[in-house]
C-alpha cells in the first residue's frame, strides 16, 4: 500500500492530476468563472486541448498557433487533424 516507504522514486501524494489543474482553478476563481454555460464549455475545451498538445509535444505553442493559422487561411481540414496529428519526426515531450 505505501509503495514510496520501499521505493523513493514513487511519489508519497497521488496528486498530480490535481497540480496540473491548480493554474486553472486559479485563472477561473481570479477571473470570476464564466459568465455562461457556453463560456465555462468553452474553457474545458480549450484547456483539454491545449493541456493536451503540452503533454504531445515540445513546442505545444507552436503547433497550436500552426493549427489556428491553417484554419484562418481555409476552414475546410478538421481541427482535430490539425492538431493531433502533426510530423512525427518532431520529438515528444516525454
Amino acid at each position: 500500500m505505501y509503495h514510496w516507504a520501499h521505493d523513493r522514486n514513487v511519489g508519497a501524494e497521488n496528486n498530480l492530476a490535481e497540480r496540473t489543474l491548480r493554474p486553472l482553478v486559479i485563472a477561473r476563481k481570479v477571473s470570476f468563472r464564466s459568465q455562461s454555460d457556453a463560456g465555462a464549455r468553452t474553457r474545458q475545451i480549450l484547456m483539454s486541448v491545449l493541456l493536451t498538445l503540452k503533454e504531445r509535444f515540445n513546442d505545444f505553442q507552436t503547433c497550436f498557433k500552426g493549427a489556428l493559422d491553417q484554419l484562418a487561411e481555409d476552414a475546410a481540414p478538421h481541427p482535430y487533424q490539425l492538431l493531433f496529428q502533426q510530423d512525427p519526426s518532431q520529438p515528444a515531450h516525454n
